[in-house]
């Protein structure tokens, strides 16, 4: 590489050069920047970074530089250039083969991950993705896309490359976190549902779906009853089912296992279905496990019997996990647990999940605003008392 094609930026060791080749990039002629650098052998050396149509900027540039130093400088190998580096395509094939075996429903993460993101980030080493990257491929999905669905694209592509972080296939740091300090962010719309069914809709819609299929019923009523996730339901087997101690063992949220009690009539329903230990209780259609989520049917029964006319926000539509959160909400209401016994039976991580349900408790404002009302009775009595003493103690002087 000839340094005299380079032009200097204000960086030090970071060059670039312009070619009249390539597609301009934002009205310019587009950038390829390098740096310079002494290797360990005392030797100066050149390394490209990268095209500013790729998101690279001099400060990235700059960064890369430095690492290089910092690599020397501890004594370890520079990486050989042309090297294969683990790319973003390669991270998320590794999750879904992890998933497949751990019994995870990824599916529709990864219609989200070929539909918006396989094009412009398979191919992509993950150590040369940089914000300005992330940030235009967020801002092109945003203009066809709710910012809850942005963040879902992101979300899965993250988790694939902590994955592999995990798992040893690369080391480095995550591009797509999105923290507080991070330089690369996604936004938080208010998407937090306050739908949950009446006993009426409830009923309803439980008819509803036994008509409709025996299976869907008896696992919506077990979700409503125990308030189970659809993804824990489909993990249960002839061997979870403890009728003795009334208790049901699933294969919980992140993997681990779990198990809830459960109302007597729930367990014999589920026992009624004849499994063996190895077998699931609910089953796909071909008689193996369930993998592509609730039926349709479930959708089908809603729109029958409207119940999403008049709910604007999508996030409250009725769902298979409204079940959950009804479930939650009827507890709250019957003011028969307390907030920690609720996060207990939701089996929730932090009590700030729970704490969404505290507003349904009956009279939870109005009892603490009443505490306010008996402070000011109290001094108006206290007084009226005052008064009293001062009226009599004048009445006495006068009298005397």
């Amino acid at each position: 590489m000839a340094a005299r094609k380079f032009l200097k930026t204000r960086y030090r060791g970071v060059y670039y050069r312009e070619s009249p080749n390539r597609r301009p990039h934002r009205g310019h002629a587009d950038r390829c920047y390098a740096v310079w650098y002494k290797g360990a052998d005392g030797k100066g050396h050149w390394e490209t970074i990268g095209w500013a149509s790729e998101g690279v900027t001099p400060e990235y540039a700059s960064q890369k530089r430095n690492d290089l130093v910092n690599t020397i400088r501890d004594g370890k190998p520079i990486p050989v250039k042309g090297a294969q580096r683990f790319t973003v395509g390669q991270a998320v094939e590794s999750y879904e083969a992890w998933a497949q075996t751990e019994g995870k429903f990824i599916d529709k993460e990864m219609n989200r991950w070929n539909k918006h993101m396989r094009a412009s980030f398979a191919a992509l080493p993950i150590d040369s993705i940089t914000v300005a990257i992330l940030v235009s491929h967020k801002t092109k999905l945003a203009l066809r896309m709710s910012a809850q669905s942005v963040n879902h694209c992101f979300s899965f592509v993250r988790r694939a490359i902590n994955h592999a972080i995990g798992m040893e296939l690369y080391s480095g740091p995550n591009p797509m976190n999105s923290r507080r300090n991070s330089k690369f962010s996604l936004s938080q719309p208010d998407n937090e549902s306050n739908r949950y069914l009446t006993p009426q809709e409830a009923k309803a819609l439980l008819a509803n779906l036994r008509n409709r299929s025996k299976q869907l019923h008896d696992m919506s009523l077990l979700s409503l009853k125990t308030g189970l996730r659809a993804v824990e339901i489909f993990s249960i087997t002839g061997a979870d089912l403890d009728a003795p101690a009334g208790v049901i063992r699933f294969t919980a949220k992140g993997g681990r296992r779990d198990s809830i009690p459960a109302p007597a009539d729930m367990i014999e329903l589920l026992q009624s279905y004849g499994r063996a230990p190895g077998e699931h209780i609910f089953q796909a259609r071909n008689g193996g496990p369930i993998t592509r989520g609730i039926s349709s049917a479930f959708g089908r029964a809603v729109a029958d019997l409207k119940l999403n006319e008049g709910w604007p926000r999508s996030c409250d539509h009725v769902i298979f996990h409204t079940l959950r959160h009804t479930f939650a909400s009827w507890l709250a209401q019957s003011r028969q647990v307390t907030l920690q016994e609720l996060k207990e039976l939701m089996r929730h991580e932090k009590i700030s999940m729970t704490l969404r349900y505290a507003k349904l408790i009956p009279g939870h404002e109005r009892d603490r605003q009443a505490i306010i009302a008996d402070v000011l009775r109290a001094a108006d009595l206290a007084a009226d008392v005052a008064a009293d003493l001062a009226a009599d103690t004048d009445a006495d002087l006068i009298s005397d």
